[in-house]
């Protein structure tokens, strides 16, 4: 059984910038989010400062696993609550990681294909997803943004960025 999750972001005009380029995406006249497929993904709403952006996720149980389809936005790198001994109120907080800053959790391969393939909490690269054996969630097909496809070439030539 699939499920979607609703991401909310509040963002600034380059963030938005950023995080369409970094996710291959597009907005229609109407402010809907495109994939390179016209898959309607989402949707964005400009006010006088900032954009207000709804992104649908989608993902879905195998036995206790969720399995997500994941648009990476802008996010904290870390949080360590009582860092360094201290009082557990206080925390060291890592810094911002944009949507064009994801890592593979199993092999610490750079992950260019969008949407990225979440597997409990951890993202994953194409090569280390597809040897779980599960299928992608979502009806979005993987595919990587014009933006990153410099880095396909590279990869194709042998860098660890896409296995």
């Amino acid at each position: 059984m699939s499920n979607t999750t609703t991401i909310n972001h509040r963002l600034t005009r380059e963030q938005m910038d950023g995080f369409l380029a970094a996710n291959g995406l597009t907005t229609d006249p109407d402010g809907a989010l495109l994939t390179p497929d016209g898959e309607k993904i989402g949707a964005a709403v400009e006010d006088e400062k900032s954009f207000h952006l709804t992104v649908f996720e989608e993902a879905y149980r195998h036995g206790q696993t969720m399995v997500k389809a994941w648009w990476p936005g802008f996010r904290t790198a870390w949080i360590i609550i009582g860092f360094g001994g201290q009082d557990e109120d206080e925390a060291d907080i890592g810094p911002t990681l944009g949507p064009d800053e994801v890592v593979c959790d199993y092999c610490n391969a750079t992950i260019i294909t969008r949407p990225v393939p979440v597997v409990d909490t951890y993202a994953l690269c194409a090569a280390c997803f597809s040897r779980l054996g599960l299928p992608f969630p979502g009806r979005v097909t993987p595919y990587v943004p014009e933006a990153w496809e410099e880095y396909a070439c590279q990869a194709d030539a042998g860098e660890r960025l896409l296995h």
